[in-house]
């Protein structure tokens, strides 16, 4: 298969980025050129965008490009920091803010403190210059020369304003790997999305992380389109397979003001397509084959069927200690009375589990029913004949995860038995995602973020019992 990422283009002379069908309210600085080949240094992602608008106007709007100033990311990183005296370095910050941490910010730096560039996060000339790993895959382990050759999919020596080597690098799962396995040793497993990928059925395929996450149909390979890399340029280019630079995963932007600033139109216009693309990711990741109601003496029985769709890794994959994903079931009568639910929210939005605090203080009932494939980070407590075992918010205060994800193409039945409600009555069946639940953001004192919180509905299925 062909890679699916662009050339990176340091040209002379800048200008403003060409029309894409999205307004760009920023000027390109003329400070960023430094000279019309392989500069001695990381380029701004905007002095792709005179070559590459159309790559940049989707990076742009991208979580790669958000990586560096996320409200949740900052403050996630700085009680690292805190926690551990500043041991934790740039352990953080190595992944969200590559060029900022090459070029020597420390890992306290804050968003305001950081340069421009270092606020663009996973920029193009980082990728793009990307050669090796430089230790075991995870961790942000990668080679990166901002003097060497750009990196690309294609050789490309006669160009306007670059020549280009063809990477095999770059074109690897392993790349993406680089960034999405997290880890400290000997146990803790923050993040394992390659670690899932190397083991699953996609590998075994030849199917690539690009393959699904830089087509136009998010989450599954597609044919991509055809036609130019470039626009604007003199000379003409062979056509090429056009990749997504969306990148699109689960996540999405907290920040009002982002990617537009000061367009609240074109920011809000962003959001909303971002969240179209999101939910079409998480809409090819699970189903529900089927729901059944089987009637024993005084109960009823109800079995779901759940199925991941996804052989690339697990649902949900990456931080999973943070990403909820749930199966929401809900029994209502004739006269629309809810009867019986399962994966409901508290009074605070949270599910009614051990983080609840409603469930703490007594308002509510936890849901011992809840099917949640959160996974929970765990911490040894007291001596080894009075050992306990704590569940707690954050990774890095655990000693290990416990993972509870569906694995790639995993069937899993689940059965929910309850009091026999009167007939007739309905089952609804959901599975339910958000990125982040407010217990966390409430723990890291970002209240306020919670309202913005977006719960997706990924599959649903409806029966009635007469």
């Amino acid at each position: 298969m062909l890679a699916l990422i662009p050339f990176f283009l340091a040209c002379n002379n800048v200008q403003e980025p060409q029309e894409t069908g999205v307004k760009d309210t920023e000027a390109v600085s003329d400070s960023s050129t430094t000279g019309p080949m392989g500069p001695p240094d990381y380029q701004s992602a905007k002095l792709c965008s005179e070559c590459h608008p159309r790559q940049y106007s989707e990076w742009r709007q991208s979580m790669h490009a958000y990586a560096a100033i996320s409200p949740v990311f900052e403050a996630m990183n700085a009680k690292a920091f805190r926690d551990s005296s500043g041991d934790v370095g740039t352990f953080c910050t190595g992944c969200h803010s590559p060029v900022g941490t090459a070029q020597g910010e420390g890992g306290h730096t804050s968003v305001e403190e950081r340069s421009e560039i270092s606020k663009e996060g996973i920029t193009c000339s980082y990728c793009h210059t990307a050669i090796d790993h430089s230790g075991p895959i995870g961790n942000n382990n990668i080679l990166s020369d901002p003097d060497h050759i750009i990196q690309g999919p294609y050789i490309a020596d006669q160009v306007d304003g670059h020549v280009s080597e063809e990477s095999e690098f770059i074109q690897s799962p392993a790349f993406c790997g680089s960034c999405h396995d997290v880890f400290s040793f000997p146990a803790l497993r923050i993040e394992e999305a390659f670690t899932e990928y190397e083991e699953s059925p996609a590998a075994k395929e030849g199917v690539r992380c690009q393959d699904c996450h830089m087509g136009p149909e998010p989450g599954v390979p597609s044919e991509r389109p055809i036609g130019q890399s470039t626009e604007g340029l003199t000379n003409t280019y062979p056509d090429r397979e056009l990749a997504s630079h969306f990148f699109v995963g689960p996540d999405y932007s907290m920040v009002s003001d982002w990617p537009f600033p000061g367009d609240e139109e074109a920011n809000q216009n962003a959001l909303a397509e971002s969240l179209k693309r999101t939910q079409r990711l998480l809409e090819n990741a699970v189903e529900i084959g089927f729901v059944q109601a089987h009637q024993s003496p005084n109960e009823l029985r109800i079995e779901v069927n759940l199925r991941s769709t996804l052989a690339g890794h697990g649902f949900p994959t990456g931080f999973t200690s943070e990403r909820q994903a749930w199966v929401h079931v809900k029994i209502t009568d004739a006269n629309g009375k809810v009867t019986y639910q399962s994966g409901d929210l508290d009074a605070y939005g949270d599910l009614r589990d051990d983080h609840s605090r409603a469930v703490r203080e007594g308002q509510v009932q936890k849901d011992t029913d809840l099917v949640n494939f959160q996974s929970k980070n765990l911490l040894r407590q007291g001596e080894l004949q009075d050992l306990n075992v704590l569940e707690t918010v954050f990774p890095f205060d655990a000693d290990w995860i416990e993972k509870q994800n569906l694995a790639p193409l995993e069937e899993r039945s689940l059965m929910y038995i309850i009091k026999e409600p009167k007939r007739p009555f309905t089952v609804d069946v959901a599975v339910k995602y958000r990125n982040l639940p407010p217990y966390l953001l409430r723990a890291l004192q970002l209240e306020d973020l919670v309202p913005k919180l977006q719960t997706f509905t990924v599959a649903s299925k409806q029966i009635e019992v007469q």
